[in-house]
């Protein structure tokens, strides 16, 4: 018997925002891929000059949720990288932002489902996200 409600955790994952005026906004990782920038193509925007257009991408793997860093390298906990797999507690730096990931893996098949099963994710119908001014 489980003592979770429904929606106690995220789906499969999400990035918080942990400091500035958009302190507590969330971006969820239920899309194959997440753009972080401060292009107006981004999912998550950043509007500082210190963030790339496409600062950098998390996609959705089997393993968890995978940083790739786009023409440069995007902390994770303080050290520089171009890519890695993110756990959750994880601290993404993009600019003067930093973004907690909040990961779980969706239930796996049970030993006599059908394993072959392919999980197709939609995506967010939440509107971009702008962080650090408004949309136009």
């Amino acid at each position: 018997m489980s003592k979770h409600a429904p929606r106690s955790e995220p789906l499969a994952g999400e990035l918080v925002v942990r400091n500035g005026p958009d302190r507590g906004v969330t971006r969820s990782l239920l899309v194959p891929v997440t753009l972080i920038g401060s292009g107006e193509t981004c999912d998550l925007r950043i509007l500082d000059l210190t963030v790339r257009t496409v600062h950098c991408a998390v996609s959705v793997t089997p393993e968890g949720p995978h940083l790739r860093s786009l023409g440069g390298t995007t902390p994770v906990n303080g050290v520089p990288t171009s890519t890695r797999l993110l756990q959750t507690g994880d601290v993404v730096t993009v600019g003067p932002v930093d973004l907690e990931v909040r990961w779980r893996l969706p239930p796996g098949p049970t030993p006599n489902s059908t394993a072959g099963a392919q999980v197709v994710l939609e995506p967010d119908p939440l509107p971009d996200v702008l962080i650090g001014g408004r949309a136009a």
